[in-house]
């Protein structure tokens, strides 16, 4: 049986928000901060605001350079997720199974509600009317045969559209968007489909072998190629029906014992980084963390405190140290583990934390992690690490297993 699935995606969400509890903002160019004395960035931007070329996560210094005139408002997180909680009661009467994407996205599974993509259309604006109803915002839809398909259409049909495509359509569709229009296919992977393919197009992008794009782009051209011919498998999942993670833990033997401080603080490094990618990866943040060291002899000690909830490498290795350095005895250490438990699962928002290079910097180095492994990319103390493994000559040892 043929799925019918839908994707809303909240128009300018944050920006929406203030615009209509706040009248006199609507239609001004404006741009959500966290800090609007200029050192964050903006998390949203009014359409306004966009045609002055202010976009999400772009430095606040920078985008007044572009617009002088932009007004900034300090974000509501609070108010914001309350909302999309709002919204998503709203959608759970529209669809047996509603999966939650972000905190302004969700995808509905029709299959079962629905006899056909009309009845489809009728439905999303039905959806649409009743939340501009009770909370004046507009939103989007895109309604095709799989997830892939519908958050191309609602991207396509923004703002405040709906747009559905059939699998008859689809491949139609798809020929005439650019490669950026793929979920997932951003700047840095267009610029290497150019200089590598000369593909500029879905439509050349087909002709491209998927071998070819394995080569250049390893396991994450499987995806490419899949998007680009419209192959989507995955399901809608519903809230309680995912699995909850109750911890994520990362811990290793050493090669050697030892007592040398900074090899230990190489190993907690990477350890803490691991944990955090993993973290990110299902966009959870963690509010307690453990150590847990063996010594030479085998006895084993753990240690926990509780954390200002993050997924952050920088905070969650800061954390672990200080745990190290309360509970080392001095002896030679044989076995490092840390562990992240009380997560929550939080929505992706650019006001979940306050240090914006850093997490620019995260975001690349998970992006590469993504396309080329986990340990394709390390920190300096953890490569020096290796070195003075090397130095100490350890027989059949394996540094990459720190």
């Amino acid at each position: 049986m043929e799925k019918i699935i839908a994707h809303i995606d909240m128009d300018a969400f944050f920006a929406s928000i203030e615009q209509a509890r706040r009248p006199w903002l609507k239609g001004k160019p404006i741009g959500i901060t966290n800090h609007p004395d200029g050192r964050s960035v903006i998390a949203t931007a009014s359409y306004e605001a966009r045609t002055y070329g202010i976009k999400s996560g772009m430095p606040v210094k920078e985008a007044l350079k572009l617009f002088p005139n932009l007004i900034l408002v300090k974000g509501d997180m609070n108010l914001y997720e309350k909302i999309s909680d709002e919204i998503y009661e709203i959608l759970i009467r529209y669809a047996p199974t509603v999966e939650r994407f972000s905190i302004d996205e969700a995808f509905l599974d029709l299959t079962y509600k629905v006899k056909d993509y009309e009845e489809a259309r009728v439905i999303g604006l039905e959806i649409k009317k009743e939340i501009f109803d009770k909370f004046s915002l507009p939103s989007t839809i895109g309604i095709s045969y799989n997830k892939l398909i519908a958050k191309i259409a609602s991207k396509e049909a923004k703002p405040n559209g709906l747009l559905v495509i059939t699998k008859e359509e689809a491949d139609t569709f798809l020929r005439k968007l650019q490669v950026s229009k793929i979920p997932g296919v951003g700047k840095k992977i267009e610029e290497v489909l150019k200089k590598k393919f000369n593909v500029e197009t879905i439509e050349q992008l087909q002709k491209i072998g998927i071998n070819e794009l394995i080569k250049v782009f390893h396991t994450y051209g499987v995806f490419i190629y899949n998007a680009a011919h419209g192959i989507d498998n995955s399901e809608v999942v519903a809230e309680f029906e995912k699995e909850e993670e109750k911890s994520i833990g990362n811990s290793t033997t050493l090669d050697f014992d030892t007592d040398d401080i900074e090899v230990i603080k190489g190993v907690l490094r990477r350890l803490s980084s691991n944990i955090c990618y993993r973290l990110r990866l299902k966009s959870l943040l963690a509010k307690r963390i453990t150590l847990t060291i063996r010594y030479e002899d085998f006895s084993t000690f753990s240690h926990s405190k509780n954390i200002e909830k993050t997924n952050l490498d920088s905070q969650i290795y800061q954390e672990v140290l200080k745990l190290f350095f309360e509970i080392y005895s001095g002896q030679k250490v044989r076995l490092l583990g840390v562990s992240a438990t009380h997560l929550n699962h939080i929505p992706y928002t650019l006001f979940n934390h306050n240090e914006e290079k850093n997490e620019k910097l995260l975001t690349a180095i998970d992006k590469v992690r993504n396309k080329i492994g986990n340990e394709s990319i390390s920190y300096a103390n953890s490569v020096n690490l290796k070195f003075r493994l090397a130095n100490k000559k350890i027989s059949g040892g394996n540094s990459s297993a720190l």
